[in-house]
């Protein structure tokens, strides 16, 4: 007697993996704001011409390279050293490669597609503060993949830095969908 059987699998249900635009964000602009490592020890005088080529290595692996220039003009005390004001221009491109973050829970890397394109105006104010009309915008494209996630994603957003320079407020587009929140 001979018995033949056989197995099928259920198909299993296909998670929902999601990458919260925000945290998307969040890693290219701290890159972003790395153009001058040495931004504490900096003696910079009138006018401001910095040539950028820095690396930001990511959480996880891999890396935003970041390249261009910040040029402009700065006005100090002479006796303190205190920025009284200054306008900065900043003219950037992030290429990324492999960059692996986490978002809810999962590991996701992210390479350039190509590109990020970076400008920004930077308005100063006494002690080096942000002004009003500081902003910074992004646009071009990245690659996104992980668990059960494989997307290029088209980014184009301004974002309109806080006094300190360390957040602000978010708008645009990533990958279509509209995003408006301050960080």
């Amino acid at each position: 007697m001979v018995v033949l059987s056989g197995c099928s699998k259920d198909k299993e249900e296909e998670a929902t993996v999601t990458l919260d635009n925000k945290v998307l964000i969040n890693e290219i602009f701290k890159a972003g704001m790395t153009w001058n490592p040495n931004a504490s020890s900096a003696k910079s005088s009138v006018p401001i011409n910095i040539e950028v080529d820095n690396t930001v290595a990511g959480p996880i692996g891999g890396t935003i390279h970041v390249l261009g220039s910040v040029t402009g003009t700065m006005n100090y005390d002479d006796e303190s050293g205190v920025v009284q004001s200054g306008t900065l221009l900043l003219g950037l491109t992030e290429t990324i490669n492999d960059y692996a973050f986490k978002c809810n829970d999962q590991t996701f890397t992210m390479n350039g597609a190509p590109y990020l394109s970076l400008t920004g105006t930077f308005t100063l104010g006494y002690g080096g503060s942000f002004g009003t009309a500081s902003s910074m915008q992004f646009g071009g494209g990245v690659r996104v993949t992980g668990p059960g996630y494989d997307q290029t994603i088209n980014i184009q957003i301004t974002i309109i830095l806080n006094s300190g320079g360390t957040g602000g407020h978010v708008s645009g587009t990533v990958g279509g969908e509209a995003l408006d929140y301050t960080f």
